[in-house]
């Protein structure tokens, strides 16, 4: 790729490729701990079966064959209650509107006891909303019970993402699966222990695909009377917290901060704010301060990849997956042969005198070279970026970015003579670079109204 003198070793390369794995199941590790007490200990607790009956799952054990068979019952049971390594998890529906490149769309309506428990951005563009039946008052107002009649609602792009791992996870097939349509005239397709005992219901609605699930079994009419309610988050009143979840803003300090605050007037305390984190900006430099957002070698094309790919001479491939809250940005054509395809984050950018500067971009190039497809712009030195490979079944990929953090900002490779290359201005997980890659499809086979991954469709 003409960057050789920024290359490790082979050794090196392959203890990095230890220390990312070794990283990777590390965080699998802690996934699954803190899954596994997400409710309350105690001896057992207590989980309905789809036909109706109780299923005693034991909590406070040290057989290792119970502490599996419990979470296989989870799995199937209370797969909601986990969360996974690329989720994002929020107290209320506002805060998760950002990370989809869609509108979402909410129940305005559920059983007057039901009220929003968590809000999920799942699988790179799943929306899940936990509600469940509020207990009696606490301390700090209404208690949230954590019960066996929980309803989780999904919608997304596709049935692959929204409803077929619900059905791997409770055992449900599709082929079983009968409808019935609602009294506004959705049809919707049902599967339980029987035709009015309904678990998991889905059904489609301007393009996209919703789904409920119901931890115990409902019929038609509670059913139809949910999925007639969904529609755009502002058919829900703004101070409907029930329905929308907690608001950040009135989120409830801890007792000893509390204290501090109501004292900061009478003498000068200081407050122990909670620690929180951020990721720092990329180093300043003339390249990674204008690329990938400006650029004065390309031809750009924001009406899309589709008009794009006419000024090619192969099959263009795009991502079908995206990271949470990025979007299609403009196409560039640089050099006859490379095409490169931007995406951002809309409101996450840095802003100076000389104008805005984009921090959370995604890129996507191909080309027929290495040398070509790999942009002149990156420099991995000057994002402190190291580089190495690892052995697939497509053959030799090139990665760059913390190798001691398990992260990655770009990814290079081959695939049916053509190269290609996925950058990443803030870097991810190994695992989640290795998803995108794995899901770089021909443009062919995405739907032309994802304007979201490909741009409109003709020119402007």
């Amino acid at each position: 790729m003409g960057k050789a003198e920024t290359c490790v070793t082979a050794r090196r390369g392959e203890n990095m490729k230890k220390i990312i794995r070794a990283a990777i199941l590390c965080a699998t590790m802690a996934t699954a701990v803190s899954t596994f007490i997400v409710q309350p200990v105690s001896a057992t607790y207590p989980l309905i079966d789809k036909n109706g009956n109780t299923v005693p799952v034991e909590r406070d054990v040290d057989n290792q064959k119970i502490i599996d068979d419990n979470q296989k019952l989870m799995d199937r049971y209370l797969w909601y209650d986990q969360v996974g390594d690329n989720d994002i998890v929020e107290t209320n529906i506002e805060s998760a509107v950002q990370e989809f490149g869609y509108p979402l769309q909410v129940p305005s309506y559920m059983p007057k006891d039901y009220a929003v428990r968590d809000v999920k951005a799942k699988d790179h563009d799943v929306l899940e909303i936990v509600y469940t039946e509020t207990g009696r008052d606490g301390e700090y107002g209404p208690k949230l019970t954590f019960s066996n009649t929980d309803i989780v609602y999904r919608m997304g792009w596709a049935i692959d993402t929204v409803v077929t791992p619900i059905l791997e996870k409770t055992n449900y097939k599709a082929k079983d699966a009968v409808s019935f349509t609602t009294p506004n005239g959705i049809s919707v397709y049902t599967l339980g222990s029987r035709k009015d005992a309904i678990q998991i219901a889905y059904w489609e609605k301007d393009n996209k695909v919703h789904m409920l699930y119901f931890a115990s079994s409902r019929n038609q009419s509670f059913v139809s009377k949910i999925v007639d309610s969904v529609g755009p988050l502002s058919n829900v009143a703004a101070d409907n917290a029930r329905l929308r979840g907690d608001r950040n803003d009135k989120q409830h300090i801890e007792e000893p901060i509390k204290q501090n605050v109501e004292e900061q007037g009478k003498q000068n305390v200081k407050i122990d704010w909670p620690p929180y984190e951020t990721i720092p900006l990329p180093v300043r430099t003339h390249t990674n301060s204008v690329w990938p957002i400006l650029t004065r070698k390309s031809i750009g094309l924001p009406s899309g990849v589709i008009n794009a790919s006419h000024k090619v001479s192969y099959d263009v491939s795009v991502p079908s997956y995206l990271p949470f809250g990025y979007t299609y940005y403009a196409t560039h054509f640089y050099d006859n042969d490379v095409l490169e395809t931007v995406y951002w984050k809309q409101g996450e950018e840095y802003q100076e005198r000389s104008g805005r500067w984009v921090t959370h971009t995604m890129v996507f190039r191909m080309s027929y070279s290495m040398d070509t497809v790999w942009p002149e712009e990156y420099i991995p030195m000057e994002y402190h970026d190291v580089q190495w490979s690892d052995s697939t079944p497509i053959g030799e990929v090139q990665y760059t970015g913390d190798v001691d953090k398990g992260l990655v900002r770009s990814v290079t490779w081959y695939k049916d003579n053509m190269a290609y290359f996925l950058f990443f201005q803030v870097p991810v997980k190994a695992s989640e670079a290795d998803f995108y890659r794995n899901h770089v499809v021909p443009l062919k086979d995405i739907d032309p109204s994802r304007t979201d991954l490909i741009g409109v469709k003709t020119i402007r």
